[in-house]
């Protein structure tokens, strides 16, 4: 749904403008503007001036928000907009909600979602009941009933779900709320033996069904014939548990772990990997030594990151976690946490202003998520620096004798500032049309900052703090991307991943300071991988020492055609790549036919020009990659097991074959 009102919205633009760009043009026009606000805004003489043009203008024409009752409010010609295009839209068959007050606690709402809940429940769609739970459990009042009858609840679909660490952490939350009816307790005691049972810790287990027919026996709710089942039910865990030995087995999925692996401390970057400038491309990451595909090259930790659509309801707002037992802030319903640790670091750090600041723009098109991106990394360093000293490395930065040089390099990672800030924006290639939406966007930002009360922007500072958020809008255009994790209903029997499609969710939308110096390619050479809140750039073909290391910019030439390549990167990004695969017009795979991407179970024999035996690749070798090659593109499985011989074996093409348009095996 989502994607198609995107969709639908950049079909409605003017001027060859997306719908967030011309608003602002639109809007003058409705306000009979005579001056010419482009010719003004490129005539002033630096970008402290040109901010404080656009945030005068957006004032003086009624755009910018006010406070009224103590509530931030969008201003009558901004709703009178967003009215026009809500109808506009409807028209086409869409429909979007951009009522900010779906962020307020609200239990009648709550009743609904858990409701639908327990209906997914009933017909054991456990995934559904998760999702309306953990929605029941994000917009419910803390401490109400609501609340402690929604987590445990969601107890019960994590149980099912195998997701048993989880379930005893909901179930301990539903136990400490003071709110669960005491009549229940037996149904904690008796699903936490359960999952104790299913972990195989027996005795642990034993004890909760113990506690579980003390409770029983002494609860006056409940008939002597319900009593009776409760108790042949337990019984039968008993009887289970006598048959079952102590073992040491785990159930959750663990993630590789990269310790033994070595890294900069500061950087996340491999020993393999050092930071360059290049004069065709800047400064970038190039590979100090030869890397084999599958190596290993940056292991880190976003800066700062935003939740697509609604995935929000299953990983940590602050450390990206996947977290199906979270706990949502006591105020808004738009966030939840993994822990109370990382709820009170993301109160701190910026979700404390953001949870009245962001959400009167909650759904609004002019609002994309690189936006929010942007506003949090302001937020960060505002809570970190302090404006004052904040602003002056602002002025620093924009001084014209300022050059980030390589001797800046080594402070570039271990610095917050530096590592978000000292990335490049593109702000001398964007057009005069762009600029200005940036700038248009930033005055709100600034007009929503002054009217909260985490903030007092001095007046002699209002230029410095848009001039900041414009650079920041454009670092998080250009140098954002979506992090992707394997789908979040993940449980025990998926601890085999080819039992099950492959499908991997959008996550959310991020920046990292490494990753971030990566330069783009149509047939890049490394690709970047999300492991529980961790992000891992590993190579996909060998990289010869020296070369630069390239990432792909949403597009490249296995999916993409090059008009449409090229058409992306210059209107995203203002730069067209003269990669091979664009000089030599490379084909799409989709063109290819299937089995033309696989290779004759031989052997497969290469002679070289003098007709002398080259190379020799075994067909059990063969066999086995037409077998993961089937796996992926008809059954869309895949098994991790597969990756170590996936990447020996691109080692060995590579080493072995020239990468050309027509060359086929």
């Amino acid at each position: 749904m989502i994607n198609e009102v995107v969709d639908k919205i950049n079909t409605m633009s003017h001027y060859k403008m997306p719908i967030a760009e011309y608003v602002y043009t639109e809007h003058f026009g409705e306000m009979n503007v005579a001056q010419d606000f482009y010719s003004s805004f490129t005539d002033k003489k630096n970008s402290n001036d040109q901010f404080l043009y656009v945030h005068g203008l957006l004032k003086e024409y009624d755009w910018l928000p006010t406070k009224c009752d103590g509530h931030i409010r969008l201003s009558q010609a901004h709703r009178r907009w967003r009215k026009r295009l809500k109808k506009n839209l409807k028209k086409q068959g869409v429909f979007i909600n951009m009522d900010c007050t779906t962020a307020n606690k609200n239990n009648e709402t709550s009743d609904q979602y858990r409701t639908r809940g327990n209906e997914a429940f009933k017909i054991k769609n456990y995934e559904e009941s998760l999702k309306m739970y953990t929605q029941s459990i994000m917009t419910a009042e803390i401490d109400s009933l609501n609340y402690a009858l929604s987590v445990a609840n969601r107890s019960a679909a994590l149980y099912y779900l195998e997701e048993y660490d989880h379930s005893l952490k909901d179930i301990d939350q539903a136990f400490k709320s003071k709110r669960y009816p005491l009549q229940n307790n037996y149904k904690l005691y008796e699903r936490k033996g359960n999952c104790y049972r299913q972990m195989n810790h027996i005795s642990i287990a034993l004890e909760l069904y113990s506690n579980c027919l003390l409770h029983v026996n002494s609860n006056t709710h409940l008939t002597f014939a319900t009593k009776e089942k409760i108790r042949i039910r337990i019984s039968e865990f008993v009887k289970k548990c006598e048959v079952v030995e102590e073992s040491t087995k785990k159930i959750n999925i663990k993630y590789k772990s990269f310790t033994k692996l070595k890294f900069d401390k500061y950087s996340g970057l491999s020993k393999c990997v050092e930071i360059q400038n290049s004069k065709e491309m800047g400064r970038g990451l190039f590979a100090s030594k030869n890397i084999k595909p599958g190596e290993i090259l940056i292991i880190e930790k976003p800066i700062a990151g935003v939740f697509k659509n609604s995935m929000w309801m299953f990983n940590c707002n602050y450390c990206f976690r996947r977290c199906l037992s979270a706990i949502p802030c006591s105020k808004c319903s738009q966030v939840v946490y993994c822990d109370e640790t990382c709820l009170r670091k993301a109160h701190t750090s910026y979700h404390g202003m953001e949870c009245s600041l962001v959400y009167p723009l909650k759904a609004d098109p002019t609002i994309e998520p690189t936006h929010d991106l942007a506003l949090r990394c302001f937020v960060q360093l505002i809570n970190l620096m302090g404006v004052e000293h904040f602003c002056s490395m602002v002025r620093k930065y924009n001084e014209p004798n300022f050059n980030f040089d390589e001797s800046s390099n080594n402070c570039f990672m271990d610095n917050t500032f530096h590592s978000i800030y000292a990335l490049d924006g593109n702000e001398t290639k964007r057009t005069v049309s762009n600029l200005f939406f940036m700038h248009c966007t930033a005055s709100m930002m600034v007009s929503l900052l002054s009217l909260n009360e985490y903030y007092d922007i001095p007046s002699n500072l209002l230029g410095t703090v848009g001039v900041s958020l414009v650079h920041l809008l454009c670092v998080a255009n250009l140098n954002s991307y979506a992090s992707v994790e394997l789908s979040k209903y993940i449980g025990k029997s998926s601890n085999n991943i080819s039992n099950r499609p492959a499908t991997y969710d959008s996550i959310a939308l991020v920046l990292c300071s490494a990753y971030g110096l990566i330069n783009h390619s149509c047939d890049p050479n490394v690709i970047v991988q999300t492991y529980s809140g961790v992000e891992v750039t590993r190579a996909i073909q060998p990289i010869s020492k020296g070369s630069q290391l390239f990432t792909d910019y949403g597009v490249k030439f296995m999916s993409h055609g090059k008009e449409e390549r090229i058409t992306h990167l210059i209107d995203q990004y203002q730069f067209q790549c003269q990669c091979q695969a664009c000089t030599n017009d490379w084909p799409i795979y989709v063109s290819l036919k299937l089995d033309e991407l696989f290779i004759s179970n031989g052997p497969l024999i290469i002679n070289d020009e003098n007709g002398d035996n080259h190379l020799s690749i075994p067909k059990t070798t063969l066999s086995k990659f037409n077998e993961i090659v089937d796996l992926l593109l008809i059954h869309r499985r895949i098994n991790v097991d597969c990756l170590d011989f996936l990447f020996s074996f691109l080692d060995l093409l590579y080493s072995n074959f020239e990468k050309t348009k027509y060359h086929t095996l």
